[in-house]
């Protein structure tokens, strides 16, 4: 597989993700919360990927394409080896906080705003990047391409997509055993 072939199969899955993540949490007009989060994060990353990349150029890239193979290991050489794409995820999620009550007035009121599931959030985004990389490394493998950088952005990418629809869909599943269970349609208690 080339280069473009990696990010075109990267861009479908963040797509994918980016529709699930509507599903769980539809937006009413505008963003909302989560879409906030992922895009600042997003933006974060660059430019802290810009940075980490101007340190150790591919060579940051290519440890990451001939590193290990499980899950624990793999997050430990992705923050190691790029701290300061994950600061930057993490700075630009947390953004959100005080941007949130300003962009939505009852924000206050709903889990748009809290630091912890925000914290939370964020590091299951940095558990689906290590994990997209391994992914997209291992369909590497399978399809005997070279393991390459591209492959491991477009696996980081989809895989922060990915980790921030399992962290909405905990947040959610935790809310509603917490509420039990809802009314049936149009009967309110």
């Amino acid at each position: 597989m080339t280069g473009s072939a990696w990010a075109a199969l990267g861009v479908a899955l963040v797509l994918a993700g980016l529709l699930a993540l509507a599903k769980l949490r539809p937006a009413r007009g505008g963003l909302n919360s989560p879409q906030w989060m992922l895009l600042l994060g997003a933006v974060g990353m660059l430019a802290g990927m810009a940075v980490d990349a101007h340190s150790g150029g591919l060579a940051t890239l290519s440890s990451l394409c001939t590193g290990p193979t499980d899950l624990g290991a793999m997050v430990l050489l992705h923050v190691t080896q790029l701290p300061l794409a994950h600061l930057g995820m993490l700075g630009g999620g947390l953004l959100v906080l005080p941007l949130m009550p300003r962009l939505r007035r009852g924000c206050r009121r709903q889990l748009c705003a809290q630091l912890g599931q925000n914290l939370v959030c964020s590091a299951w985004m940095v558990v689906g990047m290590a994990a997209g990389s391994l992914v997209f490394l291992e369909l590497a493998g399978w399809a005997q391409a070279v393991r390459e950088p591209a492959a491991v952005l477009a696996g980081m990418f989809a895989g922060m997509v990915w980790g921030m629809v399992a962290s909405v869909t905990l947040v959610q599943g935790l809310v509603r055993l917490s509420l039990g269970p809802r009314p049936p349609a149009g009967r309110r208690p």
